[in-house]
């Protein structure tokens, strides 16, 4: 027997749940099942049994059910519920005693679980469908009007381009449904199918050669519908293309109906049309589902970004930077323009002149090169900055700012992208068909950024291989004051700029408590302690922090005793227990550590019985934002504008593949030069990338020795580019590692530089960690819905990925690298190339 046979006894399960293993356990059942035949008596008996019997099932509800999923840990165990599960899960736990099969049945079961919706749904729907049965149908049966249902042919490519930022979003639900049309444009008329069908629009398939294009008109008789229904349409519907999908042997027409209110009965029958039938020829579901692929990815690219972005207002035509938009990975950058007092001076390197100067490019990306270095002097740290475009001026000053900044440790090289944005980037968007698509921010936010009207993204691409070409250059040292005009002043207070780290759920495997308590840490056990105390705790680590700054490192073992906690238990012995650290500041004060390996740690024992002791007495570290949503308003706005690309690895069993690359608004030059050398416009083809899967192959070799917190892994593309007497073009593609020797590399860049015309890249490799399902949960359960199947399907594709390549161009750094003198030239032949690509 199942659950659902006992609906009528679900009073006395509730009322027996903690008494099945107490004493009066026999005598509560006798009473309160009194009533019931002694065949089922035994059979509730036995499901009661059942329900109380322990469980060690984990639960998973990550796009799952229509909520906010966090970690929470029960035993050591990490489960991953919503606020609603947790309650049920806790409430089960205290009722039953311990977590057993009733709690997770209970759970799992919950109103708000998309699997659960989908069951009653159907029920419903059976229900509904019985009752028209034996009260008559109101509509014919549409299985006997001329239809096609078959979806538009697509053509079998592996490879996917991918456009962050942007989602399609429906007004309303668009059914699978093909039927026969006749179109009207100007003077021809002929016969078409749809694909799918709604109120507001439909896709046609049509024979190719037609000449339609996008903005024209057309009218449509529906003749499929007119043959079984009265529709009363004599002049048609008129609709407006929106895009031409070119195929070998049918175009497909996106259709936007214009003015749709004046055909009002007309729309209440179709909408009532495609309610009663969507389960059976199925919502169209493309837009939600590319949706969900978009997010996907870009969940696994923003926490990985190597690019800071900093986000620029201006009021009153005084630039500011206000705030970053920080990652595990491009917190260097950040870090390296703060000064001695550990204020930013971004807004003094990002100055009005200098952003003007970059908006005074005509080209469509307004990009430079930043040189930095720091002076260190009688306790101030002070800044040097220039640009390729303000060096270009004097040879003899960029020679001296070459030779004397990359001389000093400090000396950073950058690229810089100019990107325009405003606060209506900010605003969430959802591609779920006749809901609310978009959340706005709050005003407190939204008044924030509203003079945001640009983002500076600047990526560091210097190497410790590369400063040894800048600091060949030789110069006069009489001469340095002659520096002085890049240096950032001392005397202008510049304006806060904070960073906000981006949100990123689901990296931490449970959740941490914040709590202060004394803990004295050794390096040796004979060796005096330090004195610390803690920040927050959880049953796998800590968070300590220091009075004076530490000289431990990343990968110490340490031995920690915690008197004060000690005083609490004699069960544990908590002193000589195993650390290590994961991270430290810059300051040396703070770390961040784990259980370190053993056979048993006593440490997390007692942490995990702390915890469920006094959870409800605790307080959860939620890494509450000084600004909710400001974190997801800067990353919507980023998102939306970005100019780098982006490349993903999939790992299926012991194979990797590179089959998935991602864009911005606008397409990087890696996207235009793979456009103009492939050979069918039908296809993309990324060998230019691959070649020949030696990305692949050397990535894949890094991936499995790297771990999700490790640093990236840097790799240079170089593009070869020859035009050819007949006006084609050829191409090749080279990586900084299939050169043996420095020397080699080099003598195949001076002879590109001035026999052909070269283009670089850089890509930074990270390994990926756990997909955010939080940011696609709407989409999912959407999909789930309609097409379980489909759903699964797209978690599949995404859980696959194992690494992702953030990538930025390098170009015109590179050439002046090696030959500042071909810098210009080779600028004007890069672009002359991309402007081929449409």
């Amino acid at each position: 027997m199942t659950a659902t046979d006992f609906k009528e006894q679900s009073g006395i399960i509730e009322r027996m749940k903690g008494l099945i293993n107490s004493p009066e356990f026999e005598q509560t059942f006798a009473s309160l099942s009194a009533s019931l035949p002694k065949s089922k008596q035994f059979l509730l008996k036995m499901e009661l049994k059942r329900l109380a019997q322990p469980c060690n099932y984990y639960i998973d509800l990550r796009g799952h059910v229509d909520g906010d999923v966090k970690p929470f840990v029960y035993l050591g165990k990490t489960h991953h519920l919503d606020d609603t599960a947790r309650q049920i899960f806790e409430n089960g736990v205290n009722d039953y005693g311990q977590y057993t099969i009733g709690v997770y049945e209970e759970v799992m079961n919950a109103d708000n679980n998309f699997r659960v919706r989908h069951r009653k749904e159907t029920e419903e729907r059976i229900r509904n469908a019985l009752a028209q049965r034996r009260n008559g149908l109101q509509l014919p049966d549409p299985a006997n009007t001329q239809e096609n249902t078959e979806p538009a042919e697509e053509t079998s490519n592996p490879n996917k381009l991918v456009q962050f930022g942007y989602y399609i979003s429906r007004c309303e639900e668009r059914m699978n449904y093909g039927i026969e049309v006749e179109v009207r444009h100007a003077d021809q008329r002929f016969s078409a199918m749809t694909t799918d069908l709604s109120v507001g629009g439909c896709k046609l398939k049509i024979p190719a050669g037609r000449q339609i294009v996008v903005g024209d008109t057309l009218n449509l008789a529906l003749r499929g519908l007119e043959k079984e229904f009265t529709l009363n349409l004599p002049k048609g519907l008129n609709y407006q293309v929106l895009e031409v999908d070119e195929q070998d042997k049918y175009n497909y027409l996106r259709l936007k109906r214009l003015d749709p209110e004046q055909e009002g009965s007309f729309n209440q029958f179709l909408q009532s049309f495609i309610h009663g039938n969507k389960r059976r020829y199925k919502v169209n579901l493309d837009n939600t589902t590319d949706a969900v692929i978009t997010k996907g990815y870009e969940q696994y690219y923003l926490p990985r970004i190597n690019t800071l972005p900093v986000y620029l207002s201006v009021v009153d035509g005084q630039v500011s930077s206000r705030f970053c938009l920080t990652s595990d990975y491009n917190k260097s950058v950040w870090h390296y323009f703060l000064d001695e007092q550990q204020l930013s001076v971004l807004s003094h390197v990002l100055s009005a002149k200098r952003l003007k100067l970059l908006l005074s490019q005509t080209s469509t990306e307004r990009s430079s090169i930043l040189y930095c270095f720091t002076h260190a002097a009688k306790g101030k740290l002070y800044f040097y900055a220039a640009t390729d475009l303000e060096l270009a001026e004097s040879s003899a000053l960029r020679e001296m700012f070459f030779g004397f900044g990359a001389g000093k440790p400090s000396w950073r090289v950058f690229h810089l992208n100019l990107l325009k944005t405003n606060v209506s980037q900010s605003i969430n968007e959802f591609a779920i068909p006749g809901a609310v698509n978009t959340q706005k921010p709050s005003p407190l936010i939204a008044g924030m950024l509203k003079d945001m009207h640009y983002i500076a993204a600047l990526t560091e691409i210097s190497s410790a291989e590369h400063r040894r070409y800048y600091s060949g250059y030789t110069y006069q040292t009489d001469k340095l004051a002659a520096l002085n005009k890049f240096g950032l002043s001392k005397a202008l207070q510049a304006k806060p700029c904070e960073a906000v780290a981006i949100h990123y759920i689901n990296l931490r495997a449970e959740s941490r408590y914040l709590y202060k308590t004394t803990v004295l840490v050794r390096s040796k056990p004979e060796q005096a302690p330090i004195s610390s105390f803690s920040r927050d705790f959880s049953t796998g680590g800590l968070q300590i922090e220091f009075s004076q700054p530490v000289d431990f490192q990343k990968g110490d073992i340490l031995l920690f005793e915690l008197p004060d906690l000690q005083k609490i238990t004699n069960k544990h012995q908590l002193s000589g227990l195993p650390y290590e650290v994961m991270a430290v500041s810059k300051s040396r004060t703070i770390m961040n550590l784990k259980i370190a390996k053993t056979d048993s740690h006593i440490g997390k024992v007692f942490f995990q019985q702390l915890i469920q002791s006094n959870r409800s007495k605790l307080t959860v570290a939620e890494e509450t934002p000084k600004y909710p949503g400001l974190s997801d308003a800067l990353r919507n706005m980023y998102v939306k504008t970005l100019n780098n690309f982006a490349v993903f690895i999939h790992r299926k069993g012991l194979r990797h593949d590179v089959n998935v690359l991602g864009r911005g608004a606008q397409p990087n030059a890696i996207h235009k030069l793979l456009q103009l050398s492939q050979q069918s416009s039908k296809s993309l083809d990324f060998s230019l990338l691959t070649k020949e899967h030696v990305l692949t192959q050397e990535v894949a070799n890094f991936l499995k020795q790297m771990k999700r917190h490790d640093p990236s892994k840097q790799f240079e593309l170089y593009i070869r580019v020859t035009p050819l007497d007949n006006g084609q073009l050829e191409f090749s593609s080279h990586y900084d590692f299939e050169f043996k020797q420095a020397e080699d590399l080099q003598i195949f860049i001076l002879d590109a530089i001035e026999h052909h015309v070269l283009f670089s890249f850089k890509l930074y490799v990270s390994r990926t960690g756990k997909l955010d399902s939080e940011y696609i949960a709407k989409e999912i359960g959407y999909i789930s819905v309609y097409a379980m199947h489909k759903a699964k399907t797209l978690e599949e594709e995404l859980w696959h990925v194992e690494g992702v390549a953030d990538g930025v161009e390098t170009s015109a750094e590179m050439v002046i690298r090696y030959n500042a003198a071909a810098a210009a030239a080779q600028q004007q032949a890069r672009l002359a190339i991309l402007a081929r690509a449409k």
